[in-house]
């Protein structure tokens, strides 16, 4: 089964397009308010969160970056197990952006825990995904539109293209003195990812700036996800980060994609609504919360 008919077989039966994230920052790190209390087992309190948001999420994303520490790996092999016994489809946030098989080697080792896992190409190597992925069994979702700051210079640098590869002539750029024509990143990405057979793209949620709740809101603009819309087509799946804690608008989302074939993440939001002391019955609440405001929003 393809990872798209996995996530919407999930959709059905939870009724719910919410994504779980699953990034505990351990003590240590200082997070504060915005991680672990001390003292926490951090497997046992994701057992714990998942178990209370399962009835209302279809997808749990463990960020692998918060999974680095002695034994933290088999560790997350068990939460994965038991978030697959919970009917939860589950995303390997581990933004691979290697070269050829070092790329393979992790999804050859994500596929052992997971659904589908997400890809940073920028070296211009997407082409050798499809059969990676293939080979493992594993669903491919690829950067795209990411909302920090620093990701608006990016998403515009021009990369040069064939116009006759099916891109639209208002895209193209012109650059004298680069040789040829050019288009824009995060265009190029969309296209790419809908042509080389992926199964996703990353958008970041837009917003817009809330002094008061501390939202500085980000540089995406709505025209860019229909662009990246028109690129991708009607098949492709969209996880949709930065709703919650960063003040993204899921709503926009859905005028350009399927109502069934967006992936909202929610993470600190989900797993700390109180701060780090929240408890399961919190999360449980916050996570129905999020499945009616998303469910209201889609339909």
């Amino acid at each position: 089964m393809k990872f798209l008919e996995k996530w919407l077989e999930a959709v059905n039966k939870k009724n719910s397009v919410l994504c779980a994230g699953l990034d505990p920052a351990e003590f240590e790190m200082e997070r504060g308010e915005k991680g672990l209390p001390e003292g926490i087992d951090k497997k046992e309190w994701s057992l714990r969160y998942i178990e209370a948001v399962a009835p209302y999420c279809a997808a749990i994303k463990p960020n692998i970056q918060y999974w680095k520490g002695g034994g933290d790996l088999k560790d997350l092999q068990e939460i994965c197990e038991f978030a697959r016994s919970k009917g939860l489809v589950i995303i390997d946030d581990s933004k691979l952006a290697d070269i050829g098989s070092t790329n393979e080697a992790g999804v050859f080792y994500a596929s052992q825990r997971v659904g589908a896992v997400t890809l940073a190409l920028f070296a211009g190597n997407m082409n050798e995904a499809p059969e990676q992925l293939e080979k493992w069994r594993v669903g491919g979702i690829h950067m795209c539109l990411m909302s920090n700051p620093e990701y608006e210079r990016e998403k515009n640098k021009p990369v040069k293209v064939d116009p006759d590869d099916g891109y639209d002539k208002d895209d193209i750029i012109e650059i004298p003195g680069l040789g040829g024509p050019h288009v824009r990143q995060y265009i190029q990405l969309a296209h790419d990812a809908k042509k080389f057979g992926l199964d996703g793209i990353v958008i970041g949620a837009p917003s817009k700036s809330d002094p008061e709740k501390g939202i500085k809101g980000n540089h995406i603009q709505e025209s860019e996800i229909a662009k990246a819309r028109q690129y991708v087509g009607d098949n492709m799946l969209v996880l949709l980060p930065g709703v919650g804690a960063q003040g993204g608008e899921a709503g926009a989302i859905w005028k350009y994609f399927d109502k069934d074939k967006v992936i909202v993440n929610v993470g600190r939001s989900l797993m700390l609504p109180n701060g780090s002391n929240s408890t399961p019955e919190q999360q449980a609440e916050t996570a129905k919360q999020y499945q009616e405001m998303l469910n209201g929003l889609r339909e």
